[in-house]
């Protein structure tokens, strides 16, 4: 096969991957959605995680891979990391309890602009006045998703639902800063290893409290052991879509998380998306895309106190 019949080929597949890792991660989202307050948000959370890392653990041990050679040089930076991805979980997870699974996740793709702004300022990563105009088209998306809501006053629960929705997609911003950082030096089983056992770790007190305390049974929460599977499915999609597709191609796919929670809410929630934020989320999916067209550059001179605040180098 020539080389460029070969390229197209892998770009289509790894596309194809890369917008299954998207459909498969929604679920994840709308958990506690699904579960209409019977179960506490950490306690799917750490469901979640606990499952996802017997998995892959499992996998580890199968494949004859050493746990000793999976350890990290910077395991700060893993526990770093593990906070910020329970944040956005959480904070994701829980806002779509409040809200629109839709709006939920127009909010949470302001994630993007967010990493810009944090790696100029953690990493001092050099940007420039498109990446600012790529941002403000998604946070104007972010508020005429938001804009009829505005109109006719907010509750207290869907000011909750925002809020919750903003500190998710802040929370996953600087996981990805962290993930950067780690990914240069570490495999991806160590990746995972050390994000899902960690996050298990410290969720199992507070998960076991709900569960004792409000008599969880077995019965009622084993479907949500199917959450770790997924999402390690999901991963494994997502790393393979990044093996054989160029990352400039790839980007703008993440951005189909939107459409695929529209569908989630309207079949499983009977949620229908308002035209405003059908507009808004389609600013911004564009600026979203807009920004994964823009490259960044490392600046000549980093800022070492911020750097080091965070451990980041």
């Amino acid at each position: 096969m020539p080389h460029a019949s070969l390229s197209v080929s892998n770009n289509l597949k790894g596309v194809a991957f890369a917008v299954c890792g998207t459909a498969l991660f929604t679920p994840i989202f709308a958990a506690a959605k699904f579960a209409d307050g019977t179960i506490p948000v950490v306690v799917v959370i750490f469901i979640r995680y606990f499952s996802a890392f017997l998995l892959v653990l499992t996998i580890v041990l199968i494949k004859g891979i050493s746990l000793s050679g999976l350890r990290s040089p910077k395991p700060s930076q893993h526990v770093m990391r593990a906070v910020f991805s329970m944040g956005s979980g959480g904070f994701s997870i829980y806002a779509a309890t409040l809200m629109p699974l839709n709006e939920a996740t127009a909010i949470g793709l302001t994630e993007g602009i967010l990493v810009v702004a944090l790696a100029a300022l953690l990493l001092g990563e050099r940007v420039t006045r498109r990446h600012w105009l790529a941002g403000l088209l998604c946070l104007a998306g972010a508020y005429l998703v938001l804009f009829s809501r505005l109109q006719n006053g907010l509750s207290f629960t869907e000011i909750s639902g925002i809020a919750y929705a903003f500190l998710g997609a802040f929370s996953l911003a600087l996981e990805c800063l962290v993930l950067k950082t780690l990914a240069r030096r570490e495999s991806a089983f160590a990746l995972i290893l050390h994000v899902t056992g960690l996050c298990s770790l410290m969720l199992a007190g507070p998960a076991l409290y709900f569960i004792v305390t409000q008599d969880l049974s077995f019965w009622l929460l084993a479907p949500f052991f199917a959450l770790g599977p997924i999402a390690s499915l999901a991963q494994y999609c997502n790393i393979r879509a990044y093996r054989l597709a160029e990352l400039s191609l790839l980007g703008p796919v993440n951005y189909s998380w939107i459409i695929f929670a529209a569908l989630l809410g309207y079949l499983a929630f009977g949620e229908v998306p308002t035209l405003w934020a059908i507009l808004g989320g389609t600013m911004i999916v564009m600026g979203g895309i807009w920004l994964t067209r823009l490259p960044t550059q490392p600046a000549k001179t980093p800022k070492g106190r911020l750097i080091k605040a965070l451990n980041l180098h």
